[in-house]
């Protein structure tokens, strides 16, 4: 096997991850929950985006990952949907807490992949 392929197999099951955590995202009981699930799940697409070779429209992997991307557009429609009837938070401080360290970290890691998308191009240019 060569390494193309093992990478874009491992790049097909994030974005299957991905996909599935964030449609699994509006399940979630209150609006910090929702928020930092749907940021967890664009970390992904944006790893997939950053380590896999998409190979051009000849590829199967192009049409992989639209497909699995418009699983995020149904994702986002089902989060906005059940957006209006969630709490912001949850009631106890410990379920709070527990939420906004999941947040927190949730969008640490979307910047650290979204910065590793951005300054290599910055360098380039």
């Amino acid at each position: 096997m060569n390494l193309e392929l093992i990478s874009q197999l491992a790049s097909a099951v994030v974005m299957v991850w991905g996909a599935l955590a964030a449609i699994r995202a509006s399940r979630s009981a209150t609006r910090t929950a929702l928020l930092s699930n749907l940021l967890r799940s664009v970390a992904l697409l944006l790893l997939v985006r950053l380590i896999a070779d998409f190979g051009g429209w000849s590829s199967w992997f192009i049409y992989l990952w639209m497909f699995f991307a418009s699983g995020y557009v149904v994702a986002g429609y089902l989060a906005t949907t059940v957006w209006v009837g969630l709490p912001l938070r949850a009631e106890s401080t410990k379920g709070s807490r527990t939420e906004m360290v999941n947040l927190g970290v949730s969008g640490v890691l979307t910047l650290a992949v979204s910065g590793a998308l951005v300054i290599p191009g910055l360098m380039l240019s």
